[in-house]
């Protein structure tokens, strides 16, 4: 019986171990992909730079406006909580901490949301995209 036991024990131990290395490995090529994502941002490509500023339950401006046809650097900090920025009828997001370049050729107005559950507040927290 003790032999099973310390069998089962050590089995654990090699899942656990073998989990922790793929998470490194997984994290890895995350690093990978933000490095990736930040040189297609700070390429030059984009003329001008947004920083939304993002708190519990508000982003710091009710609108943000930038030309149609333009790539403009999109970086969101948050400075309470953590948020994401979503740009609703298109597919780009930011997350706390990152920039992602922004091309919207589409004149109007476009909802920005949280896409993050943040708390109590979550469904209210939303700012516009002017892009004119």
């Amino acid at each position: 019986m003790k032999k099973w036991l310390l069998f089962a024990g050590a089995m654990c131990l090699v899942v656990v171990l073998a989990a922790c290395g793929a998470n490194n490995a997984s994290n890895a090529n995350t690093g990978a992909n933000q490095e990736a994502e930040n040189a297609i941002a700070d390429s030059g490509a984009a003329s001008s730079e947004i920083v939304i500023t993002a708190s519990n339950w508000e982003f710091d401006q009710k609108e943000y406006k930038i030309k149609a046809g333009e790539t403009v650097n999109l970086k969101l900090d948050s400075i309470e909580g953590m948020h994401s920025a979503k740009i609703q009828k298109t597919d780009y997001e930011v997350n706390n901490g990152k920039t992602v370049a922004v091309n919207i050729s589409e004149p109007g107005s476009y909802e920005i949301i949280c896409n993050v559950p943040c708390g109590q507040g979550h469904r209210t927290m939303k700012s516009t995209l002017v892009v004119e």
